[in-house]
């Protein structure tokens, strides 16, 4: 019985794994109409010193702003220009055809074309300061070391839609980079005690701008992946829940199975509306 168990599974695997072959290799894949990122704040997280007594939210944000180590010295529209054009050409490389701007009029007057509909009702990046603790082993004592990292935080809300069906999907990502600390505890062999040496790798703008370029990338994978597990779902005989999912490497060209796509499906209502 347990042999036939395991005989199902890997047939049932075999068969969703052709299901994703051909939608990678041999689907075509609906225009897409990419609408770029509108509302798109920028909040420091980080502590004052400054009295606020008295003083609303807003003048405190205000305040937290231009005293940030990294949010004040960054572009707001380079980052979004950055992450709507590594989105955009990651798609593209995907093999969707997207449209964009003045392309978009002429594709939504096309009675024979649904295109899909990606846009990004909220974008919001962050600063923040969090504790980082490093522990080492030095003979047969643990040590700590306690420091600081900066951080940016990225919360985005990407929604799917299709122009000529009811419904759309709302999924909410979140991704952040901070400084990095390579460190180890050493006994200093004169003094005879345990100290800490360590090298800091601080976040530089460069890096922030990077990384919205890797999200813009890695969120058009997200939405391939989505779209791949769909045609599979929509194509196999099995109701029943799948307890993983495909997932396509563009760079290997090779299929993955995965636990969960890394994102969060929210209600439409959940959307925020700053």
């Amino acid at each position: 019985m347990a042999l036939f168990l395991v005989a199902f599974v890997f047939a049932g695997c075999s068969v969703e794994r052709q299901l994703a072959k051909k939608f990678v290799e041999e689907t075509e894949k609906p225009p897409v109409v990419l609408k770029k990122p509108k509302k798109f704040y920028m909040v420091s997280y980080r502590e004052t010193d400054e009295d606020t007594t008295g003083l609303k939210s807003w003048q405190i944000d205000s305040i937290r702003f231009y005293e940030s180590k990294h949010l004040q010295h960054l572009e707001q529209k380079k980052l979004v220009n950055n992450f709507n054009t590594s989105f955009y050409n990651e798609m593209e490389r995907l093999g969707f055809d997207v449209h964009q701007g003045k392309e978009v009029a002429p594709l939504i007057g096309n009675d024979t074309v649904n295109p899909i509909i990606i846009s990004f009702p909220q974008m919001e990046m962050n600063e923040y300061v969090e504790l980082f603790r490093d522990r080492g082993y030095v003979g047969n004592r643990v040590y700590y070391k306690n420091l600081e990292l900066n951080g940016i935080d990225l919360s985005t809300w990407l929604k799917l839609s299709r122009h000529k069906s009811d419904g759309q999907k709302v999924f909410f990502i979140n991704d952040s980079i901070t400084d990095y600390i390579d460190g180890y505890f050493y006994r200093n062999r004169n003094a005879g005690r345990v100290k800490y040496r360590y090298e800091e790798h601080t976040l530089e703008k460069g890096d922030i701008y990077k990384f919205m370029q890797d999200m813009g990338r890695n969120y058009a994978q997200y939405v391939y992946d989505y779209y791949l597990n769909r045609f599979i779902d929509l194509n196999r005989d099995k109701p029943q829940q799948r307890q993983f999912l495909y997932h396509y490497d563009p760079v290997n060209e090779e299929i993955m199975l995965i636990k969960q796509m890394p994102w969060t499906e929210m209600d439409v209502k959940q959307v925020p509306k700053k």
